[in-house]
């Protein structure tokens, strides 16, 4: 009688990332500040790197923690006939305008620790 194959390790559950009132929680408990104080903090540095990104600033650094950076993306212009590959069906596309895109790269130190 052949053995039955071993069954697989059950997977532990992924841990979910950590919510604003979390993160808010969180930071309250280890600095003691109050978390309405903690979560004015975290309104005024959000306002911060937007105020300085709209001025023209290429970047805004948390220094060790995050790089946030400004890319511009230019206008697409539409009215080229494409086929779709999984249908088949013929379907012209539109024009793009230019934006701002957002771009977020962690710092050097913070890849670092996570190696």
């Amino acid at each position: 009688m052949a053995k039955a194959p071993a069954k697989a390790p059950a997977k532990a559950p992924a841990k979910k990332a950590l919510t604003k009132s979390g993160i808010i929680t969180a930071l309250a408990d280890s600095t003691e500040m109050s978390k309405a104080d903690v979560t004015k903090l975290v309104a005024a540095l959000t306002e911060l790197i937007e105020t300085e990104l709209k001025k023209g600033a290429k970047q805004f650094t948390l220094p060790g923690i995050v790089r946030f950076g400004v890319k511009h993306v230019k206008a697409v212009k539409g009215g080229v006939k494409k086929v779709m590959p999984a249908t088949g069906k013929e379907y012209t596309t539109q024009d793009k305008p230019a934006h701002s895109k957002v771009t977020v790269r962690p710092a050097k130190s913070l890849k670092d620790s996570l190696k």
